[in-house]
């Protein structure tokens, strides 16, 4: 399951929705913040944001980064919220997003409800959060990007989750809660595995749709690590491979699936490198796109 094919889609929809509000004379922006600088760390939330800027500067949409690095612990919050504050008031910016991960120490919920709801791309206010648990609208809400992006990335390959025995390895804000809300709205019926859960292989075996977005490689974990391989899951399963870890000694990246492996008996199988992160990518160019839509028509999230 290449998302090359769809994600030059998206990008095209994006350019010209771009064209309209040029005439319009709005120019949509996209502000990313990085607060973490433990090494390993700073190293991929960088390369995740320099990535993200070249998929702005491709289309056309502004972009500004922001690393909150130089700070106390007892003063990086503050530095935090109040750059938060400042950005939500800029109208040359319609999008925040704050990298991931935050130091231990940071009150992540704290910092994601400093954030203007209209602006939060990431989907992970709790405005935007609640309204995944009411009503929601796939196309224009914003929601959280990698949830969205596979939903998107099989109905692009025509895999109906109705009916199937869906499993979700890993219960993120990001992905694993999201995406269990979107695959039951769809009639899948879905268990989600986390590192207290009983029998877990035999729950991932039962799996028409397996999701793996654990992030914790055998090569870097010793404990509560995960590699999805071909003996741990039924002839014919659809596999989505999310989690991917880089070693900070050598760089290299490792993932949750053993994509060579898997190949030989799954149906279909994301690759680790165009796939999930490509859907990822083009759902943040949308939900800019919604952003900047909401703020220049002024609805009110309340």
């Amino acid at each position: 399951m290449h998302a090359e094919p769809i994600f030059k889609k998206i990008k095209e929809e994006v350019r010209r929705e771009l064209a309209a509000f040029k005439e319009e004379g709005i120019t949509p922006g996209l502000a990313a913040i990085i607060a973490t600088d433990n090494p390993p760390e700073l190293l991929t939330a960088k390369k995740y944001v320099a990535l993200k800027e070249a998929d702005c500067r491709e289309v056309g949409i502004y972009f500004e980064a922001h690393e909150i690095c130089g700070y106390s612990p007892e003063d990086r919050e503050k530095a935090l919220l109040g750059l938060i504050e400042k950005l939500n008031l800029r109208d040359d910016i319609t999008g925040i997003l704050v990298q991931m991960p935050l130091p231990g120490f940071i009150n992540r919920e704290r910092l994601l409800e400093k954030i203007n709801p209209m602006k939060d791309v990431d989907g992970l206010t709790p405005y935007n959060k609640g309204r995944m648990l009411s009503s929601y609208s796939l196309e224009e809400d914003l929601l959280p990007c990698t949830a969205v992006g596979i939903v998107q990335l099989l109905e692009y390959y025509r895999i109906n989750p109705a009916g199937k025995d869906a499993v979700i390895v890993g219960r993120s804000d990001l992905v694993g809660r999201p995406l269990r809300i979107l695959l039951e709205d769809r009639d899948a019926t879905v268990t989600c595995l986390h590192r207290k859960t009983k029998n877990k292989y035999e729950k991932v075996a039962e799996g028409d749709l397996v999701v793996s977005a654990v992030g914790r490689p055998p090569e870097l974990y010793r404990e509560d690590s995960f590699r999805l391989t071909a003996e741990l899951i039924k002839d014919g399963a659809v596999i989505v491979g999310v989690g991917g870890k880089r070693d900070p000694a050598t760089g290299k990246m490792y993932f949750d699936v053993d994509v060579e492996s898997v190949s030989e008996k799954a149906s279909y199988v994301t690759p680790n490198i165009g796939g999930v992160g490509l859907m990822t990518r083009a759902r943040l160019l949308k939900n800019l796109i919604s952003a900047t839509r909401r703020l220049a028509e002024q609805v009110k999230p309340y």
